[in-house]
């Protein structure tokens, strides 16, 4: 049968008092349930002693306890104990004993009086020790578990900085046409990407690309991507620039090689702008399609036919022809833009629908003149929208601007050289 550990503790000058309380409680005790009730100094009280004790019932004077009363109650309440003061006359309002839940009582209240709360408070202790070590069990686990949480975020933010190695890092000017980019991620990483290749003195290629899903798996999809993205072919001193078309197609077998059990595809598009001729040739696999802008202000989306990368082994892509006059800007987008401008005064739920709202937004655009500032602009515009903050899909935006005619800087034949190796020539001033 359990019993009961009691401790009866007085203050200075009371341990007669004290003891002659354990002798009559211990008198008028049930052995229905047993208890022993073991006299102790109140200041001698440690917190290592209270570990097997389950309740304590303090004497004292109200007057002469005040100073100390705070630093024997904080031990109690340490150690988990219940505790019970017996004094001469009630304290005043904000003390010590209702700072730290004790219950306060009196020396001539009556003894079955205070059995019955003694027995109340003891019958409730076990359930009280059994939360505290289920709360001391929770907090470990919260704190392994805060760790853990630490360690992905560090992990996050390191794959962030690696996918950004990826994103082109100059997009200077080619015969006048120049390159801005916009690259939002809903998280740390993004299952959007671009690139902007310099292919050679007169050609730039333009890629942008939306794996499915969001986090980390998208982002995994877009390095794969990135890395079987092939725009130029070279064969000794010289070289073949990889129709758009070509390149959708190449890069869709090779997602299909790559697969799994689970299939996984992306959008994308792809065009090669000739800088000096001002033209452009367009292929698409299933992405929205680019939108061009006039110097007059008119717009036209630039439609491609093909399907999704990814998805089927022998699928063509087709490609279009396009014409850039002075001054036309080119937007290279991703799908979320459809969700980034969401209908005004509308509710949480239809923020959340795509809508073509966008496309004012861009038709905006036609009257800034570098594509620098197209970019500056649309990220403003994003930052204003409600739930911004937290943006429901990654967006990517391309600007191309075609300026005055100028010749191009070549590149240096040591960073030629170097690049030609990889395939591709990068952007460079």
């Amino acid at each position: 049968m359990m019993r009961w550990n009691v401790i009866i503790a007085a203050w200075q000058g009371q341990a007669a008092r004290a003891s002659e309380f354990a002798q009559r409680l211990s008198a008028a005790w049930s052995a229905l349930t047993p208890a022993t009730f073991t006299e102790a100094a109140a200041a001698e009280l440690q917190h290592d002693s209270l570990g097997s004790v389950d309740a304590v019932i303090l004497i004292g004077e109200t007057d002469s306890i005040q100073s100390s009363a705070l630093s024997v109650l904080g031990v109690i309440e340490e150690a988990g104990v219940p505790a019970l003061a017996l004094l001469d006359c009630k304290p005043e309002p904000g003390n010590a004993f209702e700072f730290a839940g004790a219950i306060v009582s009196y020396w001539d209240a009556p003894l079955a009086e205070i059995i019955a709360c003694l027995h109340g408070v003891l019958h409730r202790q076990s359930e009280v020790k059994r939360l505290k070590a289920e709360v001391t069990l929770s907090q470990r686990f919260h704190g392994g578990l805060k760790g853990e949480i630490a360690k992905m975020h560090e992990e996050l933010q390191l794959a962030a900085v690696v996918q950004r190695e990826f994103l082109p890092h100059e997009l200077p000017l080619l015969h006048g046409v120049e390159f801005a980019a916009m690259w939002r991620p809903t998280n740390y990483v993004s299952g959007d990407i671009y690139d902007m290749i310099r292919l050679d003195e007169d050609h730039a290629g333009i890629f942008i690309a939306d794996a499915v899903g969001h986090g980390v798996p998208a982002a995994l999809m877009t390095m794969v991507i990135c890395r079987s993205l092939i725009t130029k072919e070279i064969t000794g001193n010289t070289y073949r620039i990889v129709p758009p078309g070509e390149v959708l197609a190449r890069l869709n077998s090779e997602m299909i090689r790559r697969q799994g059990r689970t299939t996984r595809f992306a959008t994308a598009v792809y065009a090669v702008i000739n800088c000096r001729q001002r033209t452009m040739t367009l292929a698409g696999a299933g992405h929205p399609p680019p939108v061009r802008l006039s110097a007059d202000g008119t717009s036209e989306v630039l439609e491609t036919s093909g399907g999704l990368l990814g998805v089927f082994p022998d699928e063509t892509y087709g490609e279009l022809e396009v014409e850039l006059n002075l001054h036309d800007r080119l937007l290279f987008h991703t799908d979320g833009f459809e969700q980034a401008f969401p209908a005004e005064q509308t509710d949480a739920y239809h923020r959340r629908l795509p809508s073509n709202r966008y496309r004012s937004e861009f038709d905006l655009l036609c009257t800034l003149p570098t594509a620098g500032e197209m970019i500056e602009a649309i990220n403003r515009r994003v930052d204003d929208q409600a739930g911004s903050l937290h943006q429901i899909d990654d967006l990517t935006l391309v600007c191309v601007h075609a300026g005055e005619l100028t010749e191009a800087k070549p590149l240096p034949e040591s960073t030629t050289e170097t690049l030609a190796g990889m395939g591709m020539l990068r952007l460079a001033g």
